[in-house]
């Protein structure tokens, strides 16, 4: 014999609700963690190293911060994290050079395990501004981070907001 248990909202014994399951069986989770951050700049400039991406369109939970650029896991889990950004051949954001690389991944506890995706573009025949992408799963543990290193090369951003590199992410379980 089946058992059906019908709910609307699952809630913590403190009423912090952890989801709700609408009238079409949709479930929505409203608690988990997710953010979308953005590195927007006054003017025209190639950025490298571990990127500070310093504005935030959402952040589900508070675990991007954007003085630092770490996103900080605050529950253990397995996260989608994905970067995109243009590459540039300087820091003043000037485009990349027939033969030049450049080379995105993400670092995980301030260090590239052998762990992780990572982008290398290599420009060939002519100069240009290729879009830089980087995604991957990575298993996290509570107070783990995850940030954006460009390690060869620069990343495109200028005023206009138009080509902001973007870094996001969630929890999937």
């Amino acid at each position: 014999m089946a058992s059906i248990l019908g709910v609307e909202t699952l809630q913590h014994t403190n009423g912090t609700t952890a989801a709700t399951i609408d009238s079409t069986g949709r479930i929505l989770t409203p608690a988990r963690p997710a953010f979308h951050a953005r590195y927007s700049s006054s003017g025209t400039e190639g950025v490298q190293g571990d990127i500070v991406f310093n504005e935030e369109d959402f952040d589900i939970g508070s675990n991007y911060d954007t003085s630092n650029g770490r996103f900080t896991a605050s529950v253990a889990g397995i996260y989608y994290f994905c970067f995109e950004g243009l590459s540039a051949g300087s820091s003043g954001g000037g485009v990349l050079a027939d033969g030049a690389s450049t080379e995105v991944c993400f670092h995980k506890n301030g260090s590239q395990g052998a762990w992780s995706s990572r982008t290398y573009i290599y420009t060939q025949g002519a100069s240009n501004y290729i879009t830089a992408s980087v995604v991957d799963i990575i298993q996290l543990a509570a107070s783990d981070y995850i940030q954006v290193n460009v390690n060869s090369n620069y990343i495109y951003s200028d005023a206009s907001g138009n080509y902001d590199p973007t870094f996001q992410g969630f929890l999937i379980g």
